[in-house]
């Protein structure tokens, strides 16, 4: 008769033992559901923030392409702007902002003009 209350005391503490580790992994089930809907949640963030990001560019890529279209004269005159702006005091960056073009470009048709002699060479002396 003691084998048969020490045989079921083993049991009722090994059931105990079960059912305490089962219970906490449940708890780790739940949580797993609530990060899960933080991570959902972060994810629509971030696609939306996405999304108006690409907006954004392609507005700025549309706007800059109607600027240039709308700006579309030729070499000479694009060149005869540039060193009337440098001849009027305009920095570089002033003009490349206005012409739509790069710094570079700037330095280019204002080094040619020098060297055309339409400037009074006071740009780079």
């Amino acid at each position: 008769m003691t084998y048969a209350v020490a045989m079921l005391t083993v049991v009722v503490f090994a059931q105990t033992v079960a059912l305490w580790r089962v219970s906490r992994g449940m708890k780790g089930v739940a949580r797993l559901g609530d990060r899960l809907s933080y991570f959902a949640e972060a994810l629509a963030l971030l696609t939306d923030t996405t999304e108006a990001g690409l907006a954004n560019v392609a507005n700025e890529l549309e706007q800059a392409g109607r600027r240039r279209a709308s700006r579309a004269a030729s070499r000479a005159s694009t060149a005869r702007r540039i060193s009337t702006a440098a001849v009027r005091g305009k920095s570089v960056e002033e003009i490349a902002a206005f012409e739509s073009l790069s710094e570079s470009e700037i330095r280019l048709h204002l080094h040619m003009a020098d060297l055309k002699g339409e400037d009074d060479g006071a740009l780079f002396s």
